[in-house]
């Protein structure tokens, strides 16, 4: 009878030992990644079955021999790296011990994350593969591999590569153009997707064959995030000369090739004064101590000057100073009008005051009207009549002064 027993239990033993292991062998054949960028299940994460003795980490098990910290290593990252003729490719890397899952993460040239995709861990030390099917277009790309220890997250060093499958598109240019106020122009255009470089040209509109400037920029040191556009102040070999029409291009370039020029712009310096611009807000009562300045755009401005004043109220009825600041026309246009900011507003005095000047090489021009805004935030106490009553006053003040 004994005997008996013991049997059974030793064939209950093997029964489960032997759906444990198919279990186990079927959750690392049907590997999958966790996290998908919008494509179907065809993605998975390869190379799971290189080694049959590394079992699957869970959050049970004990790690207790990995430490967190540079003693741990990370992903040794294999490819793709440098030029890439395809958009589709295959990111592989090299595990590491202890780990629990991986994640792939692919950024832009502006930083964006375009693909992102996880697959479990599987074995220390052998090689992992994710072959998204999203293709990307040409441009710039960094890639690199998160990875999960014992509830932390860490990150494997970055790897770049560059997608060249055709040649970038032709630069469309935004300024200068027509007249301006600088002998040494800001140029910008906007930004095009795949181009790695950009070569810009300035000549006379009398002589476009014979360039009086050209030089290359790579697109990392040009580009601005903020407003998608390139741009580049160069100190000319030469001032303009007044009243003379100049022309300029842009042309962009990747690892396929040269993009012929984009269409030219013309611009001429011509030393006048820059027009008036008119501030817009803030205006009136405001709920924040920091913020943002607009105001109209002034002709023939490189620059604006912005000052903020308080009424002093003892022992005499000025104005006081309590912020400034200088902005390039072309960094703050858009359009017919230009904005900025400046620091955090003192919080003993909720009136204020601001204007605005137009500068350019020529000269400065007239500041604009005053413009009256007042703080009410949380942190402040309440108006009483009196205080109201010295804010229209103070408004009057201003424009007389204005």
């Amino acid at each position: 009878m004994i005997k008996r027993q013991l049997l059974r239990k030793k064939q209950a033993i093997a029964a489960m030992t032997g759906i444990l292991m198919l279990l186990l062998a079927a959750s690392c054949l049907a590997q999958t990644p966790l996290e998908k960028d919008g494509a179907g299940n065809s993605d998975t994460c390869t190379n799971c079955n290189d080694d049959s003795s590394g079992l699957l980490i869970t959050n049970d098990t004990d790690l207790s021999e990995f430490s967190i910290g540079p003693d741990l290593g990370a992903p040794e990252l294999v490819s793709p790296w440098g030029i890439q003729n395809s958009g589709k490719l295959t990111y592989t890397w090299k595990g590491v011990s202890g780990s629990q899952t991986y994640c792939l993460v692919v950024k832009d040239s502006q930083d964006r994350v375009v693909i992102k995709e996880c697959c479990s861990a599987l074995s220390a030390k052998k090689k992992y593969s994710i072959t998204p099917r999203k293709i990307l277009p040409s441009g710039e790309y960094t890639w690199r591999i998160s990875y999960r220890v014992r509830g932390h997250t860490l990150w494997s060093d970055q790897m770049e590569f560059t997608v060249c499958t055709s040649l970038p598109g032709r630069a469309t240019l935004i300024s200068p153009k027509d007249d301006i106020g600088s002998k040494n122009p800001t140029f910008r255009w906007y930004h095009i997707n795949g181009a790695t470089q950009y070569r810009l040209k300035v000549a006379k509109a009398a002589s476009p064959d014979t360039p009086i400037f050209e030089n290359t920029y790579d697109t990392e040191d040009v580009y601005s995030d903020i407003d998608q556009t390139c741009s580049v102040g160069p100190v000319l070999p030469q001032d303009l000369e007044e009243a003379v029409y100049y022309r300029w291009w842009i042309q962009t370039i990747n690892c396929m090739g040269e993009r012929p020029w984009s269409f030219f712009k013309d611009f001429r310096y011509m030393p006048v004064t820059p027009g008036k611009p008119t501030p817009i807000s803030p205006s009136g009562l405001i709920s924040t101590n920091t913020p943002a300045y607009f105001w109209t755009k002034a002709s023939a401005a490189t620059d604006y000057h912005l000052e903020v004043y308080i009424r002093n109220k003892s022992p005499a009825d000025d104005f006081i100073l309590v912020d400034e600041g200088w902005f390039d026309a072309n960094k703050v246009t858009k359009g017919s009008r230009c904005s900025g900011s400046l620091g955090t507003l003192p919080d003993e005095d909720s009136v204020f005051f601001w204007r605005v000047q137009a500068s350019n090489d020529a000269a400065d021009g007239p500041w604009s009207v005053w413009k009256y805004f007042e703080t009410v935030c949380a942190f402040k106490p309440g108006k009483d009549a009196k205080k109201s009553t010295d804010g229209r006053s103070s408004r009057k003040d201003a424009k007389k002064r204005g």
